[in-house]
């Protein structure tokens, strides 16, 4: 009699039914990989806007109790520029400012004025960052200075545009000192930020735009996420005397928090921690379309934490 051989392949029945519990275990496992590597990107964030606040810290230390400004306002295509490794960087935002606070350049080839082209095409006031230090994990395409991941509570921490244009000393609301900050534990100093597409419903905002450096309007849609990205606006604006990002003949247009994160976007606070917030826990008032509204609560982002907008009068 013929010695009978075990048998070693599956059945087609057999081989469905291995397909079909590989596929229920990578349906279920999917969104709790997913929700990890969410978590993972807004853990790295908090790190480099804490990495930010020791920065915030240091420059205040190393500039007589002054805050760093928003960014350095524009005079003509040369100035202002400041020193940095690597040359001169013309019209500084507060993250280039804080440069060797942080100790991370965050451009490999600053150029000195607005014309000046660095070795990647970018011309000197719309260089894109090129440290990851400066940019949020989440949207790792918004390296743009200008339309940038990270938004500095400017209007009061330190709103350096001119109030006046023939006045090159005469900021809107700078220099402020640390010491000012009654609550600093209490008042936003950087956040992830949405950009002016805040001020557009949900459905009408417009991805992140790349600057495509041979056409000047590129990386400019005022609805667009990220669009003048580097201010952060209050939870509450005042649209005739007050201050905004987006202050144009085309029309006025807010900054406000982004929740990239989940629910959830990052705070870097003026004491240096960070944290997780929502729009309504930082004060800002949502329409039911999406729009960030002109009124909210200033609480946590003015120094005196007074529910005021500010106002170029006061």
């Amino acid at each position: 009699m013929r010695k009978r051989c075990p048998r070693t392949s599956f059945t087609l029945i057999e081989l469905l039914v291995a397909i079909s519990i590989l596929g229920l275990l990578i349906a279920i496992l999917m969104p709790a990989l997913s929700g990890a590597r969410k978590r993972a990107k807004a853990a790295i964030c908090l790190t480099r806007l804490r990495t930010m606040g020791q920065g915030l810290v240091l420059y205040a230390n190393a500039n007589k109790d002054v805050l760093v400004p928003g960014r350095m306002p524009k005079l003509d295509d040369d100035n202002w520029r400041i020193k940095v490794v690597g040359g001169l960087k013309y019209r500084p935002s507060f993250l280039t400012m804080m440069e060797s606070q942080v100790g991370i350049p965050p451009f490999d080839d600053p150029q000195p004025s607005k014309t000046s082209i660095d070795r990647h095409g970018q011309p000197g006031d719309r260089q894109n960052y090129a440290s990851e230090q400066y940019v949020c994990p989440e949207v790792p395409d918004w390296t743009d200075e200008r339309n940038g991941a990270y938004g500095y509570n400017y209007q009061f921490l330190g709103n350096s545009r001119l109030l006046y244009s023939e006045e090159p000393t005469s900021y809107k609301n700078w220099p402020v000192q640390s010491s000012w900050v009654q609550s600093p534990a209490q008042c936003v100093a950087v956040a992830d930020s949405l950009g002016t597409a805040a001020s557009f419903p949900t459905n009408a905002r417009a991805p992140y735009e790349e600057n495509d450096f041979g056409d000047s309007k590129s990386g400019r849609s005022v609805n667009a996420k990220g669009n003048e990205g580097f201010n952060l606006d209050p939870p509450r604006v005042d649209p005739e005397r007050g201050e905004m990002a987006h202050l144009k003949s085309t029309g006025l247009a807010r900054t406000s928090l982004h929740m990239r994160h989940g629910r959830t976007g990052n705070v870097l606070w003026v004491d240096g921690h960070a944290s997780g917030e929502t729009l309504e826990s930082l004060g800002y008032k949502v329409d039911p379309d999406g729009v960030v509204n002109f009124e909210g609560d200033n609480r946590l982002f003015s120094i005196r934490r007074e529910d005021k907008a500010w106002v170029h009068d006061e």
